[in-house]
């Protein structure tokens, strides 16, 4: 299973908070603003309430004086009224402000993830990214909005409702604060908890996420094989899990409330007695008592609020640590200081660019070596083909030449230049890639071309087709250029596919083309007429070939034939069957092979 984000050590809860203000929060200083003073109006109408029942105890009840009457009914009405329109617009910023920031956030963690190396991005399943982006991200924003509002009116009704407590009966009041201690410390107990139960339930939903995105990525071999009671169990067996972490972190959830009830209780059965005792003695009027316990049992309701986030404020730091260690995530593969763009002819007008030299390069991916001492020329305008035996380092090539992985030793240069030595961006815009698996994205037909080329025109982006052998079959589809591919490209046939990327490939009309298998998977129908659009392709560019089936390459100007890493055998086609090696043995094996249908 692949291990997700881990949390960094240097992220405490502390850091968290920071970090959320200076880069989220602070960002939006007039949504924060704004929603801060609806809370403190909110707050300032809560505290009016005391206020209200000591003067219309004092007033109506016990001197019965009439003419209050109809101005505290109003004064009531406007309190009410005023605290509902300012917690709701209140409300309703702090949670706009949460969204942005949360936004926000997922784009900076989605930047970092995409410019990640290969290697780290095939060591964690996109399930696991997923469930990162949108379940750590809800639970960040639930403790964004909650703790914002927690302090900006919780927070400060509790301050409020407490002022008003020690100034109506400093001796009440004191008994009143029996309970926030212990309080606090119940929250101190259950935020751990909370927390761990949260960073638990989050790789459980990644383990989930992973589970599910396998199963629908695999629907065709789950159909086939009749796999779908073993797809359910899998699921099933994630779904336990998850949920038995789930329900453990229901019950701190629940837990807070009572908790801050029982300490409430102690605190009221106190307060009671002593106020019933100094009311015995004339020490503690009515009105002053009502107004007391209106304060004192408002006051309970912040109280219940602030327990009840701290859970979800635990989840939150955690999933906001998670975040931030996926943001600050950085590639090891970049542009070195100071590098300069790699200058290579594009091929117009005669001209050739884009010799590709390989000297002695070592590599593995995991200790054991996968290329050894490989040394490939490769001239300008020629093509060159890659053959052997599966893991003999073909693929391996390609990545090392895209710089999806660096050397362990020697060098690569194109056009006498070391490709370490110049910008990333010039190195991949100067290499085309048409690969055995055409990935398209679930977008128009003309958006696929064009991110060969982002910016071409409709004219550009059908001249390109023009040249793939696609125009035809795209007009013919229900929107033309503008029809959806669907996910994967999977409205269109293979064939079409691959011509689809050949158009791509075509637009980006870079000076060296990598081709991975283009046709292996392919009908021989669809091979020809893929066949004759790479032809057009290859025309004035260097090409290099990944080829499983050898009557493909038999035109090459030059085969490099690979064996565990090594080259073992190199010439053109009719060489290498005369010397009847490891290429004459894949090639007679090639010819027994059924052809694709």
């Amino acid at each position: 299973m692949a291990t997700p984000p881990k949390i960094s050590k240097d992220l405490s809860t502390l850091a968290v908070i920071r970090r959320l203000i200076r880069d989220y929060v602070s960002r939006q200083w007039g949504l924060l603003v704004l929603a801060v003073f609806c809370m403190l109006l909110t707050s300032a109408m809560g505290g009016a309430i005391p206020w209200l029942v000591n003067s219309v105890t004092k007033q109506i009840f016990m001197r019965h004086m009439g003419e209050w009457l109809l101005p505290l009914s109003l004064a009531a009405f406007g309190i009410m009224a005023l605290r509902a329109a300012s917690l709701f617009f209140g409300k309703m910023t702090i949670d706009s402000l949460g969204e942005r920031a949360v936004a926000r956030a997922q784009g900076d963690m989605f930047g970092s993830l995409i410019q990640r190396d290969l290697a780290d991005l095939n060591a964690v399943h996109s399930g696991q990214f997923v469930s990162n982006f949108i379940y750590d991200a809800t639970l960040m924003r639930d403790a964004l909005t909650q703790g914002v509002a927690a302090i900006a009116l919780e927070l400060v009704q509790l301050f409020v409702y407490v002022g008003y407590v020690l100034l109506s009966d400093w001796q009440l009041g004191l008994a009143s604060l029996l309970a926030l201690p212990g309080v606090a410390w119940a929250m101190e107990r259950l935020g751990g908890s909370m927390r761990r139960a949260a960073t638990r339930g989050m790789q459980e939903t990644g383990d989930l996420s992973v589970v599910l995105s396998e199963a629908m990525d695999g629907r065709r071999v789950i159909k086939a094989y009749g796999l779908e009671a073993h797809s359910v169990s899998r699921v099933e067996a994630r779904l336990a899990a998850r949920l038995n972490t789930l329900l453990k972190a229901v019950r701190l959830r629940a837990a807070a409330a009572p908790m801050t009830d029982i300490f409430a209780g102690l605190v009221i059965a106190i307060v009671l007695f002593f106020a019933g005792y100094q009311n015995l003695h004339g020490q503690l009027t009515l009105n002053t008592f009502f107004a007391f316990l209106t304060a004192l049992l408002l006051a309970q309701q912040p109280v219940r609020n602030l327990s009840q986030l701290w859970p979800t404020a635990s989840a939150g730091i955690a999933a906001a640590s998670r975040m931030f260690a996926a943001i600050d995530a950085r590639p090891r593969i970049v542009s070195p200081p100071g590098a300069k763009k790699l200058k290579v002819a594009a091929p117009t007008n005669g001209t050739k660019g884009g010799a590709v030299s390989f000297r002695d390069v070592s590599f593995s991916y995991q200790g054991d070596a996968t290329l050894d001492h490989v040394t490939l020329e490769i001239p300008a305008g020629r093509k060159v083909a890659l053959v052997g035996p599966s893991g003999a380092g073909k693929t391996t090539i390609f990545n090392l030449l895209l710089r999806f992985y660096d050397l362990n030793g020697g060098s690569i240069a194109i056009d006498g230049q070391d490709i370490h030595e110049v910008t990333l961006e010039s190195l991949r815009a100067a290499i085309g890639v048409v690969s055995q698996e055409a990935i398209l994205f679930d977008e128009s037909v003309a958006a696929n071309i064009a991110l060969g080329r982002p910016g071409a025109s409709q004219k550009q982006i059908e001249q390109a087709a023009r040249d793939a052998a696609a125009h035809d079959f795209i007009l013919e589809l229900r929107s033309g250029y503008d029809t959806s591919v669907g996910e994967g490209g999977l409205k269109l046939s293979g064939g079409q596919r691959q011509r689809i990327a050949i158009a791509r490939a075509m637009l980006r009309n870079a000076p060296i083309l990598l081709l991975d298998e283009a046709t292996s998977a392919l009908d021989t129908t669809s091979e020809r007429q893929v066949q004759e659009a790479l032809s057009r392709l290859m025309q004035g560019r260097t090409t290099i070939v990944i080829a499983h089936r050898l009557s493909t390459v038999q035109d090459a100007d030059q085969i490099y034939v690979l064996d565990r890493g090594r080259i073992t055998e190199s010439g053109n086609h009719e060489a290498l069957i005369a010397r009847g090696g490891l290429y004459a043995q894949l090639y007679r094996h090639n010819l027994t092979e059924p052809e694709p249908v």
